[in-house]
């Protein structure tokens, strides 16, 4: 089970490492697109807004793309193109289901929002954002894993590897879209009672709606919770100036508009102040990440993290932070969003009136035209400094306590002593002979990937791993093996590394 998860984990990392890069877009974006920035400059902000959005609106495909690949211990180009195949069959298989079966929902004044559906790619199907790319990549990987090394006769061979998994998921693809079909709506139903659970109790529902609003992010779904409450009568109606506007934030925006008139904003705005966990709540977990990591990768940690805190911090954007331990460490992320939840009602319960639903720099813009008095922002930055410490100490004390797969703390399993001692200078042809040869030759690899920081190896026969040859590696940090696992620490050149031993020797 803890070898499948980090699995996963590895192949997760892939397509979340492109989502670092997107969050430094949409940050450069806004800050472009500022109302004191010259008229050339917005519009360049405009572009670049446009070309991440292409991205982040289509994170499950890539997901599904990215983790088939990285999932595929052979073919990984072949497995890549499998998962892009199969998630267009899907979205084309559920969309005409969907109208076969008179299920396709009609839009309201928010288009599908609320509905349990969604426009992806052109096909209206049910809404399962970026958890059906996860599915559709790790069900991809796995089938392929197992079919595409069967040997087909010759006459047959157009059919077989990669070709073969794609027909044996062709009919588990269809299976798969008619039972989500009915599966789907009734986690959607589940939602909508949640939501009106919300709306009537206080300052438990509040404490809910933060809790789920933060809970499912790693599957996409807190769009189906906070797109109604936002946008829609779901989280209330008001009347400003004349007009009557529904949703937190649709009511928010209409009080900007009027703000000389406001003495008070409308309470709904309890709706739309998520963003406090993404300005608050980055930097503290990014921190206990690096405490808590192993010595030899607190370097590799505060590199890789950091970026994404800031990303976090400014554009709102937490996602590369996300999903780097919200599956490796799910109990972690329950409890992140507990503290989530605490300090998002603290806030409301001590008269905070401030609007959050992303990052720093939209939030110091949208509260600047109301006085301080009305938005109260002191009291986000007191509970905020408060809440950060929450966030770091808790961190700190569950990773240690329970040994949590944070970034950093990849498992040690049984540990071979670091011996960079007997590292000699030698060029990088032999330190690819060396890593061939110290795990027992061409035949005994089964698969070879790579992580971060380490070279990863699947052999056939452990008897035949070299661990002194391993050892004489001049890149490698550490060497760690547990049966027929063994993983080199590399570090950040793990990649290329991996890359020229797979070119050499055909690996992939």
């Amino acid at each position: 089970m803890q070898e499948a998860i980090q699995k996963f984990s590895r192949a997760l990392i892939v397509p979340v490492k492109y989502l670092a890069v997107m969050g430094l877009g949409l940050a450069l974006a806004v800050i472009l697109q500022l109302e004191f920035m010259p008229a050339f400059l917005q519009s360049i902000g405009l572009f670049i807004n446009t070309m991440m959005n292409g991205m982040l609106n289509n994170l499950a495909l890539i997901f599904c793309v990215g983790i088939a690949a990285s999932y595929a211990d052979r073919q990984k180009v072949e497995a890549g193109i499998t998962g892009l195949i199969i998630f267009l069959m899907f979205l084309a298989a559920n969309n005409a289901w969907l109208e076969m079966t008179g299920s396709l929902a009609e839009p309201g004044e928010m288009g599908l929002f609320s509905t349990g559906q969604a426009m992806v790619l052109g096909f209206q199907i049910i809404d399962m954002n970026v958890l059906l790319g996860i599915l559709l990549g790790v069900l991809v990987g796995v089938v392929h894993n197992k079919t595409a090394q069967i040997k087909v006769p010759d006459y047959l061979s157009i059919y077989g590897g990669a070709r073969l998994s794609f027909i044996i998921l062709i009919p588990i693809t269809l299976i798969l879209t008619i039972v989500l079909s009915y599966v789907w709506p009734f986690v959607n139903s589940v939602i909508g009672s949640a939501s009106n659970f919300i709306l009537t109790t206080g300052l438990l529902g509040l404490f809910l709606y933060s809790f789920g609003n933060r809970f499912l992010v790693p599957t996409g779904l807190h769009h189906l919770l906070w797109m109604p409450f936002g946008f829609t009568a779901i989280g209330g109606t008001a009347e400003i100036g004349g007009e009557v506007y529904s949703g937190a934030v649709n009511i928010f925006l209409a009080q900007m508009a009027n703000a000389g008139a406001v003495t008070e904003l409308d309470p709904t705005l309890r709706f739309a102040t998520f963003g406090f966990a993404k300005i608050f709540a980055s930097i503290p977990i990014v921190l206990a990440f690096v405490k808590t990591a192993y010595p030899e990768h607190k370097d590799e940690t505060k590199a890789r993290l950091f970026p994404s805190a800031i990303v976090g911090v400014l554009s709102g954007i937490t996602e590369p932070l996300d999903f780097s331990f919200a599956f490796s460490a799910p109990l972690l992320w329950f409890v992140h969003s507990l503290i989530t939840a605490i300090g998002e009602t603290l806030l409301w319960a001590l008269g905070a009136r401030t609007y959050m639903l992303y990052g720093a720099i939209d939030t110091i813009v949208s509260n600047s035209v109301f006085s301080p008095g009305v938005t109260r922002f002191y009291l986000v930055i007191i509970v905020g400094i408060i809440m950060m410490a929450v966030w770091y100490y808790a961190f700190v004390y569950l990773i240690e306590r329970f040994d949590m797969l944070t970034p950093g703390r990849e498992p040690l399993m049984e540990s071979v002593a670091r011996t960079s001692q007997t590292q000699v200078s030698i060029d990088p042809d032999q330190d690819i002979e060396l890593a061939i040869q110290g795990l027992g030759g061409v035949d005994n690899i089964q698969s070879l990937t790579n992580c971060y920081t380490r070279l990863r190896a699947e052999v056939i026969d452990e008897e035949l791993i070299d661990k002194e040859s391993l050892a004489k590696i001049s890149k490698q940090q550490g060497i760690f093996t547990n049966g027929k696992n063994v993983q080199v620490v590399i570090g950040m050149g793990v990649q290329d590394f991996r890359e020229e031993i797979t070119s050499k020797y055909h690996l992939d």
